[in-house]
């Protein structure tokens, strides 16, 4: 299962409709594998619809995902909106941010010398405490 963000973008100073994520759900047909159907009318550049697509593949998931928006766009409530494009999210920045402000990166970055964990230790160096 992928997750689809479709992007939208409507008139000037316009807010998707209220029942947006309805409309969307009553475009898919079975064979378009959508699960789910999630709303983010704040999302910045521009308003997502999220869907949660079932497909043997990434480029099939994006499709279907764009195919079912595509529809609910004809239907009067949308009148205005387009679709700018529909795409599986990529989580490296999410993951790359987290590293930059608690991360060993972010450790060098800040001069505090911590890492997520505690402090970072250098297996290689010879510690002062000695077995006895």
């Amino acid at each position: 299962m992928y997750l689809v963000h479709a992007s939208l973008r409507g008139p000037l100073d316009s807010r998707l409709p209220d029942e947006a994520r309805s409309l969307v759900r009553s475009q898919a047909r079975d064979e378009d594998g959508i699960e789910h159907v999630a709303v983010h009318p704040d999302a910045q550049p521009h308003p997502v619809i999220g869907l949660y697509v079932r497909a043997d593949g990434l480029a099939a998931a994006e499709e279907r995902a764009a195919e079912v928006c595509r529809r609910a766009l004809r239907c009067p409530e949308f009148g205005g909106w387009w679709l700018l494009g529909a795409r599986v999210p990529m989580v490296a920045p999410f993951y790359e941010s987290l590293l930059s402000a608690s991360g060993p990166a972010g450790a060098a970055a800040d001069g505090s010398g911590h890492g997520p964990l505690g402090p970072p230790e250098n297996p290689s160096a010879r510690s002062d405490q000695r077995r006895k």
